[in-house]
């Protein structure tokens, strides 16, 4: 037995299984009050999953070439269930929800020239 402690919200196998795999995001943003001010959906393949830097992804449809990375916590993301799909009609293999207290946050273009 040993005395590290466990962490419920990554689990390397899962991450290393989702690259490749598509995934549907739906962000709610709350302003300090709890009001919703908005919600965003965005759908793309995992390229790159680390506990270090989270799970990141290339989004298609209305972003894509942008990428987005969210928290390193694959204890989240669920296998989509059937039926489920993104606005535009994609179909995921896995869906993942975040309630955000904060303003809305954007996609990373891939390819921005600095």
């Amino acid at each position: 037995m040993t005395d590290e402690p466990i962490d419920l919200h990554w689990d390397p196998v899962f991450a290393e299984a989702l690259l490749g795999k598509t995934l549907l995001m739906n962000l709610t943003f709350l302003d300090d009050d709890g009001e919703v001010v908005e919600r965003q959906q965005f759908f793309g393949v995992v390229i790159d999953a680390t506990e270090d830097e989270g799970v990141v992804l290339d989004l298609m449809g209305e972003h894509d070439g942008d990428t987005y990375t969210l928290p390193p916590q694959t204890s989240a993301i669920q296998p989509a269930a059937e039926g489920v799909t993104s606005l535009a009609g994609d179909k995921p293999d896995f869906v993942v929800s975040w309630i955000i207290h904060g303003p809305p946050d954007v996609p990373e273009a891939a390819n921005d020239d600095v």
